[in-house]
């Protein structure tokens, strides 16, 4: 899963350094790599619930990330700075993809 992140406008610096932050998160059904007890698989179940992903016409969800970011490890992690992935593909992005693979039904 990649999500993005863009800083509120009105409180940034007029020339930023980052223009936004990207998070990538893997998932697995069989193949994950971390144990986890039966409460942090029901934040990822809710999280996934929460997406509605059988309704396509509006593509903003309000989803439960809270709980899934606080749940995933952000010490094991490749850090760098890119750009955006679809045109304009601007650059000033800082991109966390962790290495940890994370359970999913």
């Amino acid at each position: 899963m990649h999500t993005v992140h863009f800083p509120d406008p009105a409180k940034q610096p007029e020339k930023p350094e980052s223009i936004a932050a990207a998070m990538g998160i893997m998932f697995s059904v069989d193949n994950y790599n971390v144990d986890l007890t039966d409460d942090e698989v029901k934040t990822i179940d809710n999280f996934f619930d929460s997406l509605y992903l059988n309704q396509f016409s509006d593509p903003t969800v309000l989803a439960e990330y809270g709980g899934l970011m606080n749940l995933i490890d952000m010490k094991n992690r490749w850090v760098y700075k890119g750009s955006l992935t679809t045109p304009p593909c601007s650059i000033g992005v800082f991109f966390n993809i962790l290495s940890n693979v994370y359970p999913m039904k």
